[in-house]
């Protein structure tokens, strides 16, 4: 069996094929940003949020998991009362993705200077600045599901974001 890398997709480390010794492909090993980048789609999917589920996860410089999290209610707080779904009252209630990644991490004792975060769409300005200030170095953002976040409203948003993170030193990558 061999390992063979692909050059398929942006990804800074591409996926790789396992091959037979006769040439048959055995299955593809995704790149890193994929892998991270499908593990948010699964973080994701525990989000109660009838409208939006987003999922993010805080990578260490070796490739570690560091911290997840998706938009919920905070902890202790009841997720079962319609009122508190619907907008845009669930926006007083719902916790963002990015911002109960850095909780979680910070309520474990986990560092997160000098990481990455994946995340599905573009950060809000408010995660953003959570971002800056938990040390997090590079942000990896999916070019499939932010096309779901084109409007001038949107894009106006996010354009103030990466000015935030550029000031910031915060590399943004899309993939």
């Amino acid at each position: 069996m061999r390992l063979r890398a692909s050059r398929a997709g942006r990804s800074r480390i591409p996926a790789l094929e396992l091959r037979l010794p006769h040439g048959g492909t055995v299955r593809t090993i995704p790149g890193w940003d994929q892998y991270y980048l499908d593990i948010c789609k699964v973080v994701a999917s525990r989000s109660k949020d009838p409208n939006t589920q987003i999922g993010c996860v805080i990578i260490g410089p070796n490739h570690e998991i560091r911290s997840t999290g998706y938009n919920s209610f905070p902890r202790g707080i009841r997720d079962d009362v319609p009122e508190r779904l619907v907008r845009p009252t669930k926006y007083l209630w719902i916790e963002h993705a990015e911002r109960n990644a850095i909780c979680n991490a910070a309520r474990a004792g986990t560092a997160t200077e000098g990481c990455t975060i994946f995340v599905e769409i573009m950060p809000c300005m408010d995660c953003a600045r959570a971002i800056v200030q938990a040390g997090i170095t590079e942000v990896v953002v999916s070019t499939d599901r932010m096309a779901q976040y084109s409007s001038e409203y949107y894009n106006e948003h996010f354009g103030m974001v990466e000015v935030l993170f550029r000031e910031a030193g915060i590399r943004v990558r899309r993939v």
